[in-house]
């Protein structure tokens, strides 16, 4: 798996064989096959490994009437991030690109998750938590966009920039994106 999600994020998917990831591993291509079936199964088993975790502690941190729900949502999101930086860049280029070869699969895998957000943000308005007069998709759209933005700006492994997010910098982010996201919403 490590070495399938170092190929893939670094060359796509199209990119990166088999005979690769299996030379890569120390393994033969029969084992990946095996327990893979092929590429795509490969390919969506390092993205589901990463996601499907993610996406469970996300149900279950906006699913609660904890007082602290956003720093909860930033904190898992942007931990998950800081520890899987290959991930923005490859979601960019496999799955919100119009022809990414994942698009179709990753929606069909989290569409029935992609709401969780937006009725986070009209339960918090309901609660008075979140100005009512914030249009709660595009609020919601807003949260995702302020953490994952930080990874996205610069490639993964890059530092390149002074901008880029170092791990020891990540609570930091967290605090930040949290005030910035609440006092922009505060009723």
């Amino acid at each position: 798996m490590e070495a399938a999600r170092s190929l893939f994020a670094r060359q796509g998917f199209d990119a990166v064989s088999i005979r690769a990831v299996a030379q890569m591993a120390g393994v033969n291509t029969a084992m990946i096959h095996y327990y893979f079936g092929n590429k795509q199964g490969l390919y969506e088993a390092v993205l589901s490994g990463t996601l499907d975790p993610l996406i469970q502690e996300l149900g279950d941190a906006l699913a609660t009437d904890a007082p602290t729900p956003v720093r909860r949502f930033l904190s898992l999101y942007i931990h998950t991030l800081g520890a899987n930086p290959w991930l923005p860049p490859l979601l960019l280029r496999e799955v919100l690109s119009e022809d990414g070869r994942l698009r179709g699969w990753f929606l069909q895998q989290f569409e029935s998750k992609a709401g969780l957000i937006t009725r986070f943000v009209q339960r918090e308005q309901t609660a008075g938590r979140m100005r009512p007069d914030a249009d709660a998709t595009f609020t919601a759209l807003s949260l995702l966009s302020l953490a994952v933005f930080p990874f996205v700006a610069t490639p993964a492994g890059s530092d390149a920039a002074a901008m880029r997010v170092r791990k020891e910098q990540l609570d930091r982010l967290v605090d930040h994106t949290e005030r910035l996201f609440l006092d922009g919403l505060s009723t």
